[in-house]
């Protein structure tokens, strides 16, 4: 894929998960070996555990939205950086957090390595402490 039809394919799989809530189009451009990293959380690797933490997302918030500010390519690398929203409507299990109706909002950057046209990694950082502040998991300071 060429530079732009790479970043296409990224915008693509960005509206097709936050907008359309749609995993079987966003994994078509998947790896079934790809790993995804989002530190301090361990890495998640293949296919289908990473599809199972995007369900979990979706399942949990509801009226998602995510709008890339940037895209940059290079080679076979895309960086997205992004903000995301989301109102937590259902039960966030990897926290044990049950629903609290709170919209929240957070912001990061994504870099997505593409091999055989297919995403292969992905680096995302992101503000994960402001958005346990704003589900009340960890206090904001005064």
């Amino acid at each position: 894929m060429t530079s732009e039809e790479l970043k296409a394919a990224v915008l693509k799989a960005n509206e097709d998960s936050w907008h359309a809530r749609d995993l079987d189009a966003v994994y078509e451009i998947m790896a079934d070996e790809v790993v995804f990293h989002r530190p301090p959380f361990p890495p998640v690797s293949g296919k289908e555990a990473n599809r199972a933490g995007d369900e979990a997302m979706l399942s949990a918030f509801t009226q998602t939205e995510s709008i890339v500010h940037e895209i940059l390519s290079a080679g076979s690398t895309v960086v997205a950086r992004w903000t995301w929203s989301g109102t937590h409507t259902g039960r966030l299990a990897t926290l044990g957090l049950p629903a609290t109706g709170k919209r929240v909002q957070f912001s990061g950057c994504t870099i997505y390595h593409f091999g055989n046209d297919k995403i292969v990694e992905q680096w995302e950082y992101s503000d994960m402490l402001g958005l346990l502040q704003q589900l009340g998991v960890i206090p904001t300071p005064e």
